[in-house]
């Protein structure tokens, strides 16, 4: 498997699909004149050109408009048709919302890429050989220059498209989950299920599964856990933090947070609750309040203003490692595990020089086993709301 060359690129990518405009590829390329003779002009990297269709000969002598003069070249010369804007290429952009055997799976998936209007040239040639090489198992991806290719998107949202492909190949075949021919994959409407991407069917389960791109720690978000949690756990402690937190903004969440355990009083949280936006400044009356907080961090002690963020990012940081208490940890691990019910499994794509790995992990995996709350936030701005580090 490779990126199409000579007449194949011709026949898939230029041929009777008209005028194209496009750019060259390659600093040297060759041109020739009408009348056959070698020209003196050379094609370089980036030059605007035109491929012309009516008057193209073969995959050696495609037809060009540069400027207003006409030349002929070898078609591996231009750069294929691209996609024009940002590609849709979540799973349900190629109609895979249904249960499908893999068989039926991988069918669906080829036949909607192919024809697909918005994927041409060699994103859609490459999309393909990413689906035939997981399917197989081995196979080389090349010839692809990556720098054009929207690397991001097809990590994180084709990696959902093949990775059902992969863990019934060999992801979860040795897994003892009763996998096998007859069991299908299928996809939960948008915003159905928060805690999966998709979901393996057997005959007598559903295996859920959630995909994560290598690199992207995974977390599991407050607001895909709080509506499920088990009414004999909503006394706790551990549950008031995870509903203060989502219940709340990303600044009010961590500060409400800490007063639930006592870090701060009460009144010190009331005090900034009228605050709205990460660079409010607090005031004198509100820092009396967060003494203790403040004189206590080496960041903060110092400044003369300080801001409701500056206040929330301390706060971030004693609720995580109020979370890295032995027996809250534990608590917290408890209740998740309760909601996840069965396994979750993640299944993380990474692309090396185009080739896709991936790895799995599951929610009962030791490595993911204690529970701590995960802050991706600073002093200044904050990214997201707290959520368990799996």
């Amino acid at each position: 498997m490779a990126a199409s060359r000579g007449v194949d690129n011709w026949n898939d990518n230029f041929k009777g699909q008209g005028d194209i405009s496009t750019v060259a590829k390659v600093d040297t390329g060759i041109l020739y004149e009408e009348n056959g003779n070698r020209s003196t002009q050379q094609l370089t990297r980036g030059t605007p050109v035109t491929y012309i269709d009516s008057q193209s000969k073969s995959h050696t002598k495609v037809a060009i408009r540069v400027g207003q003069d006409i030349f002929f070249t070898n078609v591996d010369n231009l750069v294929k048709p691209k996609s024009l804007g940002v590609v849709n290429l979540k799973p349900q952009a190629f109609g895979l919302g249904a249960p499908l055997t893999l068989t039926s799976y991988v069918t669906t998936l080829k036949t909607s890429i192919k024809n697909r209007g918005d994927i041409k040239g060699e994103l859609q040639e490459y999309l393909l050989d990413l689906v035939d090489y997981v399917s197989s198992g081995s196979g080389g991806l090349v010839g692809y220059k990556f720098t054009e290719l929207p690397m991001a998107s097809i990590r994180n949202d084709f990696g959902e498209a093949i990775g059902p492909i992969f863990c019934l190949k060999s992801g979860l075949i040795n897994k003892n989950l009763g996998i096998n021919a007859s069991s299908t994959v299928s996809f939960p409407g948008s915003g159905t299920a928060q805690l999966l991407d998709y979901i393996i069917g057997t005959s007598t389960k559903q295996i859920k599964v959630s995909a994560k791109s290598k690199g992207t720690a995974n977390t599991l978000k407050m607001a895909s856990l709080i509506s499920q949690v088990n009414p004999k756990f909503q006394s706790t402690t551990e549950f008031q933090i995870m509903n203060t937190i989502n219940s709340n903004s990303m600044n009010m969440g961590p500060i409400q947070g800490c007063s639930l355990i006592g870090a701060i009083s009460q009144q010190a949280a009331g005090s900034v609750g009228g605050l709205r936006g990460n660079d409010a400044v607090i005031s004198d009356v509100s820092k009396q309040l967060f003494a203790n907080l403040i004189m206590n961090d080496s960041e903060l002690r110092n400044r003369k203003t300080i801001t409701l963020r500056n206040i929330a990012y301390v706060c971030e940081k004693k609720l995580v490692e109020y979370s890295k208490k032995s027996m809250v940890s534990k608590k917290f691990t408890e209740i998740v595990k309760d909601i996840l019910d069965n396994e979750v499994f993640y299944v993380k794509l990474d692309i090396d020089n185009g080739i896709p790995r991936f790895n799995v992990a599951s929610t009962s995996d030791r490595t993911i086993s204690n529970l701590v709350l995960r802050n991706k936030n600073s002093y200044n701005r904050p990214s997201d709301k707290l959520g368990f580090k799996v």
